[in-house]
């Protein structure tokens, strides 16, 4: 039964491979809203650990800014929470960085903090 589900497969992935065929292509435009653009993400924030990433990148979605966190992975498989192991950077497209900055300079002075 193995060696039959493994003939199969290896015989799909190899056609698959060979020649695929544009109906099966998937543009990145429609998986990731880039298109053929090229964004360039530059960090805006570096947070301290992941939670304080997430609620950062969700303020920053609210106002209809897209971000993505980028942190070092292996802070994420040992549970680290502090530290330079823990700090996740939050990225935005440049060309929305200096909105994103207004947009948590806003938020710092909303909670009393010094900008």
């Amino acid at each position: 039964m193995v060696g039959a589900l493994w003939r199969w497969w290896s015989a799909w992935w190899r056609e698959a491979e060979s020649s695929p065929d544009e109906a099966s292509q998937v543009k990145a435009g429609v998986t990731t809203g880039g298109g053929d653009d090229e964004v360039r993400w530059v960090p805006v924030y570096v947070a301290a650990n992941r939670l304080e990433a997430e609620v950062v990148r969700g303020r920053l979605e609210s106002e209809e800014i897209p971000a993505v966190l980028r942190g070092e992975a292996l802070g994420s498989v040992y549970g680290l929470t502090h530290g330079p192991l823990a700090q996740v950077e939050v990225l935005v497209p440049e060309e929305l960085l200096e909105r994103a900055e207004q947009v948590l300079d806003t938020v710092a002075v909303e909670d009393g903090d010094e900008a």
